[in-house]
């Protein structure tokens, strides 16, 4: 792109170097072109390091935040739900981090939830045990089984959140 800009920009006087008739005019077109030339190089590095300057901002900007959210994707693969992307001042990707951070809030309220449920019915499991010994009809039994049910129930409908790539038994999963 440099290459052609310079051609661009040099092609007259370079065409009136060369056919051009008039000697004078040949000369003068020859004077500007060492002149440019002179100033070309210089210019053109300049330019080059403003360019790299530039790169490096902007890819300093981008990839930091890439490479936040991949440890935070690490850490999450692990079970670390504790981990949350922060971006520095001027990091590019910043809606993006929101979402991120947003969805580890929402699957840390669902994981926290269903400990909750699960600690209620072991806490059930732990009455019914003591209960047992107690137990001489069938319908006590059922009430205390009941129980246990709406508490497998809570656990099951916090899981219906997700979606696997296990394929449950008697379901239909379309391909």
């Amino acid at each position: 792109m440099v290459l052609v800009s310079i051609g661009i920009i040099l092609y007259p006087l370079i065409h009136d170097i060369l056919f051009l008739d008039d000697l004078d005019r040949q000369y003068q077109a020859a004077q500007t072109f060492l002149s440019l030339v002179k100033w070309l190089i210089p210019t053109i590095l300049f330019l080059l390091v403003l360019f790299m300057g530039h790169l490096i901002v902007i890819t300093h900007r981008i990839c930091g935040p890439l490479v936040n959210f991949a440890h935070t994707f690490d850490r999450l693969a692990q079970g670390d739900l504790t981990r949350k992307v922060h971006l520095r001042k001027g990091d590019y990707l910043s809606s993006e981090c929101k979402r991120i951070n947003h969805m580890i809030d929402g699957i840390s309220d669902i994981i926290t939830r269903l400990q909750g449920d699960h600690r209620k019915l072991m806490v059930t499991l732990q009455d019914i045990k003591e209960q047992v010994t107690g137990i001489d009809t069938k319908e006590k039994i059922e009430v205390l089984l009941e129980m246990i049910r709406q508490e497998a129930k809570h656990i099951a409908d916090t899981l219906a959140y997700f979606r696997t790539g296990d394929k449950e038994p008697g379901e239909n999963h379309r391909p």
